[in-house]
């Protein structure tokens, strides 16, 4: 760093080396930022992120308060101090924190989406559902339709869940939680033979992902194969050793 760059430039190179995982480099522009400009918002922001990335998550939020008392109204301050939050599942003041990101900001989807898990986890899937829709309007990614999915299913809506999944398994057809969920909303509507082939799948996708052979499992104890759902629930075991739900299985199918 030399004494003559400006506080843009120190901002820049901060930036530059963040987006690169460089997380020291990267805090020394930004204190260095901080030294000639306590009352910088966008230093204090991305230090916030820096010290949740960290697992530093009550200095992170603090941090970002910091930045919202020189520069107030900041969606995405918000947006990072409710996933900060979360983190420390307090999902209550994390949903708060998602309500302030999305009064600065009507159209912020991740805000959307955040507020929608939290949603989900205090067990209101009928807003959650609204909240995922309204994130699906702004950015109708995989991870949205998972989620709806999520809510749908918590609601008992499960062929409605199934679509969501779908959706989610079209945008992006490698990622296996899309066919977990799937697989589990299949079981629940019914549909067990379907639902082994979409666990079949998750597995092909997932190879080393414990729940996506435990779904698999599970599926094959509702069609009355404990073999091979046995052989199943070892293999999670395998990739898993302490997964309770996994020797849980084992011992219904034993």
């Amino acid at each position: 760093m030399s004494p003559n760059q400006t506080i843009a430039q120190l901002l820049e190179q901060g930036l530059f080396h963040h987006r690169r995982g460089e997380f020291r480099p990267a805090m020394d522009r930004y204190v260095e930022v901080l030294t000639r400009d306590p009352q910088n918002a966008d230093a204090l922001y991305y230090s916030a992120v820096i010290a949740c990335a960290e697992g530093q998550y009550k200095e992170g939020i603090d941090l970002a308060r910091r930045s919202l008392s020189f520069k107030p109204r900041q969606a995405r301050v918000y947006n990072m101090i409710g996933k900060a939050l979360a983190e420390q599942n307090r999902q209550k003041d994390a949903l708060d924190a998602f309500d302030e990101a999305l009064a600065c900001d009507i159209k912020f989807a991740e805000a959307y989406g955040n507020r929608g898990n939290m949603l989900c986890e205090l067990g209101r899937f009928a807003e959650a559902l609204s909240s995922y829709d309204r994130a699906l309007e702004h950015e109708p990614i995989a991870a949205n339709w998972l989620n709806r999915g999520t809510a749908l299913d918590g609601m008992g809506r499960f062929d409605e869940a199934i679509d969501s999944y779908d959706k989610a398994i079209a945008l992006e057809p490698t990622v296996p939680l899309s066919y977990i969920n799937r697989v589990h909303a299949l079981l629940r509507a019914g549909r067990p033979q379907e639902a082994l082939a979409t666990a079949e799948r998750a597995a092909e996708v997932g190879p080393k992902v414990p729940h996506a052979h435990l779904a698999k499992a599970q599926v094959l104890m509702a069609l009355g194969q404990p073999e091979a759902a046995l052989t199943a629930v070892d293999r999670t075991l395998t990739l898993a050793p302490k997964l309770a739900e996994a020797h849980r299985a084992r011992a219904a199918v034993l």
